[in-house]
Parts: structure tokens; C-alpha cells; sequence
């Protein structure tokens, strides 16, 4: 009788732990803001929007880029593997919030350093729908995979 009553009263305990404990560590899907969307029409934002003149993707098969000096910044892999949907939307509407290392080292060496703490990258705040926002970000999400 005394077992009963002690798991009984440890039991909600138990419960209340546990939920605890999950409530702790969301997983990366339940902490994003960004819902996820199609991979697919990601890829066909990046290339109609001429992402691929500055980034690359990965192992993605982009459009020819015309020849000349230009900085390639690598998006997906070890770089971005821990960003989540919501870190690519920052990115993409506020490319000042986090300026790519590789272009301020190169500015710096070029001895430009207003240019070296603004990204090079335009806003696209107003040029992006909430739903190409989405599907952009899933495929860019989809390149640390």
C-alpha cells in the first residue's frame, strides 16, 4: 500500500519532469519562425533573383556566372550548418546584420573599411514575397543537409 501511494504521488512528478525537460530543448524545425516550404522553388528564387552571382550552392547545378574578378561566398556546408531558416531570412533582409567574413578580410585588404562592415549583398525587403522568403530559405536550409 505504501508503494502505491508513493508512486502515485511521485508519478505526476515524473510526468511534469519530463515534459520539462523536453520543453527544454525545442528542436531546430520548433524554434524557427520561418516555416519550412519547397526546396525545389527555393533553388528557382535563387537563381531568378541572380543569387548565384555572388554564392554559391553547395553541390547545386547553377547558371553559367559571366567571367571577370568577383567574391564567391560558399552558402551551406560546415559555414552554415548550424543556421536555421530564420538566420538565412535575417540575412537576406538585413545583409548588414551579419557581414560574410571572407568580403570584410578583402575589403580590409583593400584597404576600404566602410565598405569592409557592409555587406555588398542588396535588401531584398522589398523585392521578396513572405512565401519566396519561405521556399528561399528551405533551400538554402536544405544545403547544410
Amino acid at each position: 500500500m505504501k508503494r502505491s501511494l508513493l508512486f502515485c504521488s511521485l508519478a505526476p512528478l515524473g510526468l511534469i519532469a519530463i515534459t520539462f525537460l523536453n520543453a527544454q530543448d525545442p528542436s531546430p524545425e520548433e524554434k524557427s519562425v520561418v516555416p519550412p516550404g519547397q526546396e525545389e522553388r527555393g533553388l528557382k528564387i535563387f537563381t531568378e533573383k541572380g543569387c548565384y552571382s555572388c554564392h554559391s550552392a553547395g553541390a547545386t547545378k547553377l547558371p553559367e556566372v559571366e567571367a571577370g574578378p568577383r567574391l564567391v561566398i560558399e552558402l551551406g556546408g560546415d559555414l552554415h550548418a548550424a543556421w536555421t531558416r530564420d538566420d538565412f531570412a535575417r540575412a537576406i533582409l538585413n545583409p548588414n546584420h551579419v557581414v560574410a567574413e571572407d568580403y570584410r578580410i578583402a575589403m580590409i585588404r583593400l584597404g576600404d573599411h566602410v565598405k569592409a562592415e557592409n555587406s555588398p549583398m542588396p535588401e531584398f525587403i522589398d523585392s521578396l514575397t513572405v512565401s519566396d522568403l519561405i521556399h528561399l530559405t528551405t533551400f538554402l536550409d536544405s544545403l547544410s543537409d
